[in-house]
């Protein structure tokens, strides 16, 4: 069992991801050289599955920026493809955010496993408990997603049209409870955020 609430680690995941916002190129390149690795060691599967399904998000991304930024033209290459150095850098910074962002959360989920995931979740979804079901829903579909994604093979999505998917007939989750130690993780956290903001 693990000695901080899940929510604690989503929120964790949140911050790192607030906090790669604000990097340039040269960290981020840093920060990936270590962490990608590092989770290719760790969840492998769970991070090539979105390296592999973020491939068309990531070209775009790539294309738009490198062609659409203004600036300085390569050196060599024609002005009308409209490479421009700015345009590569800018592709560059958001790509390594994009896969910083994918492989950190495949690290969090294999974790956490999906029903950690969904438990900190649904603490985090206090705040509209009270607002007629649709934490619960949320969850669940979220949890039914999860489960179809890494237990099902991968089907045209017209057969998810015209058939009914299967799926558990009952889920159950443990939430549990925040501790003295995620109340400290969280204040350190925040501090340190804090500090990397006033930096910057």
């Amino acid at each position: 069992m693990s000695l901080l609430h899940p929510a604690t680690f989503l929120l964790a995941w949140g911050a790192l991801v607030a906090v790669l916002q604000s990097l340039a190129l040269a960290p981020l390149g840093w920060v990936a050289a270590v962490v990608v690795p590092l989770t290719l060691l760790l969840a492998r599967r769970r991070c090539l599955l979105l390296f592999r399904r973020a491939r068309w998000l990531l070209l775009s991304i790539a294309l738009l920026f490198a062609l659409s930024t203004p600036g300085q033209h390569l050196p060599g290459v024609a002005g009308d493809l409209g490479v421009t150095l700015d345009g590569l850098r800018l592709a560059a910074e958001h790509i390594l955010r994009l896969l910083l962002l994918l492989a950190s959360l495949a690290a969090v989920h294999e974790h956490l496993g999906t029903s950690g995931m969904m438990a900190g979740l649904y603490w985090l979804l206090a705040p509209i408990a009270r607002w007629r079901t649709f934490r619960e829903r949320i969850v669940v579909r979220l949890m039914l997603v999860l489960d179809h994604v890494e237990n099902s093979s991968p089907a045209p999505w017209r057969e998810w049209l015209e058939h009914d998917l299967p799926g558990p007939d009952r889920l159950s989750l443990a939430v549990g409870e925040m501790r003295v130690a995620d109340w400290s993780a969280l204040t350190l956290l925040t501090v340190l955020v804090v500090l990397m903001g006033a930096l910057a």
